[in-house]
């Protein structure tokens, strides 16, 4: 683990971080079970939040190195690359079991919010902006993982590493004062981060998007957002 990846706060242990901004030349195909829409050149950059985020939180939760390199190499061998970026639904469980892990899969915010005080930490999957609601994306303007690697004494403020962090990201109108920063560590009341996780139906996404034709090429109603959650045994 090098020196540059450890990120520390006061009062929390130094966290792995991996920016998938910086791995524009690392090839991550994604669409793999979709002909129409596969994309043989697609990199980290473009669509690697999701082995990212895996990659920290195995890092962080078991102090065993679980390289970016691992975690690519383990989604494409299970084929979670198969839909736009990584299907964590299929992923997450090979994690759970390589790792020796509990795994909870689950929308429901309480739940979220005693596993986190528990010690566990979790891949959350955002679902950008809902025009129809008129929410802003928080994390992202479109779907994207992000890492919670745990929450506040009180269990209102989650601690996210978010794998797409950009200088000025969380200034834009509608993100501005829902997000603090600390180099890398963010934090984010859990309401708020739970609202950002909320699925969209799938005739909500533009028509002709290539998230909404792999939805309807799927058969799938919305985009089944959720948070993936992991403990020690």
């Amino acid at each position: 683990m090098m020196a540059s990846d450890m990120l520390t706060e006061e009062g929390i242990e130094p966290m792995y971080y991996v920016n998938q901004k910086n791995y524009p030349h690392v090839l991550y195909p994604t669409n793999t079970g979709c002909p129409e829409l596969y994309n043989p050149t697609t990199s980290i950059s473009d669509a690697g939040c999701g082995v990212c985020s895996a990659s920290m939180v195995i890092t962080n939760l078991t102090g065993e190195m679980f390289s970016l390199a691992d975690a690519l190499e383990l989604s494409v061998s299970v084929g979670a690359n198969h839909s736009p970026g990584t299907d964590m639904g299929k992923l997450a469980p090979y994690l759970a079991e390589r790792f020796d892990l509990d795994l909870v899969v689950t929308m429901d915010k309480e739940l979220v919010r005693s596993l986190l005080l528990a010690g566990y930490m979790g891949i959350a999957n955002v679902g950008g902006d809902r025009p129809e609601d008129g929410w802003v994306g928080l994390l992202s303007h479109g779907g994207h993982f992000v890492a919670v690697v745990g929450i506040d004494e009180d269990g209102d403020t989650a601690i996210v590493l978010d794998p797409s962090q950009v200088p000025g990201k969380y200034a834009e109108e509608g993100r501005k004062g829902k997000v603090i920063e600390n180099g890398h560590i963010l934090h984010i009341a859990l309401d708020t981060l739970h609202e950002d996780c909320k699925s969209r139906k799938t005739v909500d996404y533009p028509e002709g998007s290539e998230f909404r034709r792999w939805l309807e090429f799927s058969g799938l109603e919305d985009a089944g957002n959720l948070f993936y959650l992991f403990g020690l045994k």
